[in-house]
C-alpha cells in the first residue's frame, strides 16, 4: 500500500462525504477508493470511516487522522510547487571562477542580460587563470583557456582563443618591424608571468606544421592583462596577445600586427563543471548562457579558411 496515496484518498473522502465523489474526482473507481480506505485502516488498526447505505460519517479516530493528513499534503504540495518553481526560475549563488580577460570583456558587460533572465541568481565571481579545485574550493563551473587535463569534470568547448603579435608605433619606430620569427631575438618583448606555474610563458608560433617556441628577452614582466596590454601600449615591448582585447587598438592604430605570416596555435576556450546526473540548475543555465555569449561573438570563435586578422576585416 502506498501510504501517501491512501492519505490523499481518505482525506478526499472525508471532504466529499461520498467514495463515489471521491473517485470521480481522482480519477479512480470507486470500488478502488474503498479498498485504499480499508487497506489504511487495517494498516492503522483504526476505525476512520463510519458506513452505512446512504451516507459516511468520520470517526473521532478518523477527524485526527485527516487534520495531520492535510496538513502532510499541503506540506507535500508546496515543496512541489517550489522545486517546479525552482526548475522554471533556478535561485541561488553561482560560485564562478574565470580568467580575468573573460571575465571583464565579455561577462561582465553581458551580466544585465543574464540577470534579467534569472533574477533569482545570485554570482560570486573568483578572477583567475590558476588551476581551482572545483569540489574543495566549493565552485560550481569555472571557464578555462587551453588544452584540458583529465581532471573527471565535464569540459563544453565554447569558445576559441585566437592570438597575434603586435606592438605599439611608437615601439616599432624605435627597434623596427620583425619580419621572420628569426628577428625576434633582436627585439624586446612584454613577458607575461603564468599564475599557475610562477615562469614566463614561451611565445609559441607554428612553422611547417610544427610548433616553435621563442624565450624573448624582455625589460619588463607582468601577471596582470590590463598591465600587459598597458605596457604594450606605451611602448615597452612587442605584445603575443589574445586577439579580443587587442582588437579596438589594431582598429585605431594604437597598435599594429606584425609576423602576420606566423600563425600560433589557438587556444580552446571551455566551461567545466563536476560530472553529476543532477547538474543544479543554476550550473546548467549559466552554461548555456556563457556558450550562447560566445557564439555571438566571432573573434572568440575559430578562425575561418579566410585569416581573421582586423586589417583583413577593414579591408
Amino acid at each position: 500500500m502506498d501510504r501517501f496515496v491512501a492519505m490523499r484518498v481518505f482525506a478526499r473522502v472525508v471532504e466529499s462525504h461520498s467514495f463515489v465523489k471521491a473517485a470521480e474526482s481522482l480519477q479512480m473507481a470507486a470500488p478502488q477508493v474503498s479498498r485504499i480506505v480499508q487497506a489504511l485502516e487495517a494498516h492503522l488498526g483504526a476505525r476512520l470511516l463510519n458506513r452505512t447505505t446512504r451516507s459516511i460519517s468520520v470517526t473521532d479516530d478518523g477527524e485526527a487522522y485527516y487534520q495531520r493528513c492535510i496538513r502532510v499534503l499541503a506540506e507535500v504540495d508546496e515543496m512541489e510547487a517550489e522545486l517546479t518553481h525552482a526548475k522554471l526560475n533556478p535561485k541561488g549563488r553561482l560560485k564562478v571562477n574565470l580568467p580575468a580577460l573573460i571575465a571583464k570583456m565579455l561577462i561582465i558587460p553581458a551580466l544585465p542580460d543574464f540577470f534579467e533572465r534569472y533574477p533569482d541568481i545570485e554570482i560570486e565571481m573568483g578572477l583567475s587563470d590558476r588551476q581551482v579545485d572545483i569540489v574543495e574550493e566549493g565552485v560550481d563551473c569555472v571557464i578555462r583557456t587551453g588544452e584540458l587535463e583529465d581532471s573527471g569534470l565535464v569540459a563544453r568547448r565554447i569558445g576559441s582563443m585566437r592570438r597575434v603579435t603586435c606592438a605599439s608605433p611608437a615601439y616599432l619606430e624605435k627597434y623596427g618591424e620583425p619580419k621572420t620569427i628569426e628577428d625576434l631575438r633582436d627585439h624586446i618583448g612584454v613577458n607575461y608571468v603564468s599564475s599557475n606555474t610562477g615562469r614566463l610563458r614561451a611565445w609559441d608560433y607554428v612553422v611547417n606544421g610544427a610548433v616553435q617556441t621563442v624565450d624573448m628577452r624582455g625589460l619588463i614582466a607582468v601577471n596582470d592583462v590590463d598591465a600587459y596590454l598597458c605596457c604594450g601600449l606605451h611602448g615597452l615591448g612587442l605584445l603575443k596577445s589574445a586577439l579580443y582585447p587587442v582588437a579596438p587598438y589594431l582598429e585605431s592604430g594604437e597598435l599594429r600586427e606584425v609576423l602576420k605570416d606566423y600563425s600560433s596555435s589557438e587556444r580552446p576556450i571551455s566551461i567545466m563543471y563536476a560530472r553529476n546526473r543532477h547538474l543544479p540548475r543554476k550550473v546548467r543555465v549559466f552554461a548555456d548562457w556563457v556558450a550562447e555569449l560566445f557564439a555571438r561573438e566571432p573573434l572568440m570563435q575559430p578562425q575561418s579558411s579566410e585569416k581573421a586578422s582586423v586589417t583583413a576585416k577593414a579591408a
